[in-house]
C-alpha cells in the first residue's frame, strides 16, 4: 500500500529522528585536556604567579634573615684601643669619646663613666634600631632621639622600645705596659685605684648585657639577649 501522506518510501514510519547513514560524522574538537604535557593559558599564568611570588618572598626574606644572623655567624674583629690618659676622664663625670676600630665599620662612640670609683664604657648605639643615643648630664641618663628609647645612668632600659640595655665595651687602665687597678663590680668595668693621671685608658671588645648587667656576646640592634626571642630577630 502506497504512502498516502508523502512521507517517503512505502512502509516508512512517519515522524521521529533520522537514524540512517550520514555523509560526514562530525568529531568533537581536541581540547588537549587529557594531555599532561599540554600547557593551557590558565596553567601558564598560574605557574608565573607562583614563581613570581616565590621570587618576591625570597627577595624580602633573604636580606632580613642575613641581617638577623650576621652578628651570630661572624665574630667581630677587635683589639685594645688607647682612648687617652686617665686624666681625660675626670672622676664624677661621663665623657663622650670617639673610638677608631680595626676597620671603618668598627668606628663608634662611647660614653666613659668614671663614677663610684670605677670606669664603665657604654656604647652610644641604641639597642632598638641602632640610632646614636645622647647623654643627658642633668639626669645622668641616655635618650634616643629616634623612637624615644630611654636608659638610666648604667645604660639599662627605662622606657621605649629597646629590647635590652645599651651595649658596653671592655675597659682597663695600664701604665708602663702593665694593668693598674682591678676589675670592677660589673662586666667590663675597671677600678683604677691609685693609678697615676698619665696612666692610659684602653677600650676593648664590645658586648651586650641584660637588665641584671650579665654579659652576653655582642647582639645587633633589635635582638634580645634572653627569653624566648633571644635567638630570633623580631620582625
Amino acid at each position: 500500500m502506497a504512502d498516502t501522506q508523502g512521507n517517503g518510501a512505502p512502509g516508512a514510519s512517519p515522524g521521529g529522528h533520522y537514524s540512517g547513514p550520514r555523509a560526514v560524522d562530525p568529531t568533537p574538537p581536541d581540547t588537549h585536556h587529557q594531555d599532561p604535557d599540554y600547557l593551557t593559558r590558565t596553567r601558564f599564568l598560574s605557574g608565573v604567579a607562583v614563581a613570581g611570588g616565590a621570587v618576591l618572598t625570597a627577595a624580602i626574606l633573604v636580606p632580613l634573615v642575613g641581617f638577623a644572623v650576621a652578628d651570630t655567624v661572624k665574630e667581630e674583629e677587635w683589639r685594645w684601643i688607647d682612648a687617652g690618659p686617665l686624666s681625660d676622664f675626670p672622676a664624677g663625670d661621663t665623657t663622650s669619646i670617639a673610638i677608631s676600630g680595626p676597620n671603618p665599620q668598627a668606628d663608634r662612640r662611647a660614653f666613659v663613666r668614671n663614677k663610684d670609683g670605677q670606669l664603665i664604657a657604654i656604647w652610644n648605639r641604641c639597642a632598638h634600631l641602632g640610632c646614636p643615643v645622647q647623654y643627658i648630664a642633668a639626669g645622668d641618663n641616655y635618650i634616643c632621639p629616634c623612637h624615644g628609647g630611654a636608659y638610666d645612668s648604667l645604660g639599662r632600659t627605662t622606657a621605649g622600645p629597646p629590647p635590652r640595655p645599651l651595649d658596653r665595651f671592655d675597659i682597663k687602665v695600664v701604665a708602663e705596659g702593665k694593668d693598674v687597678g682591678r676589675r670592677g663590680d660589673v662586666p667590663g668595668s675597671w677600678r683604677p685605684g691609685n693609678a697615676p693621671d698619665d696612666a692610659r685608658v684602653l677600650i676593648g671588645k664590645a658586648f651586650s648585657i641584660d637588665p641584671d648587667q650579665k654579659a652576653y656576646r655582642l647582639h645587633g640592634p633589635g635582638e634580645e639577649v634572653e627569653g624566648v626571642l633571644a635567638n630570633l630577630y623580631p620582625f
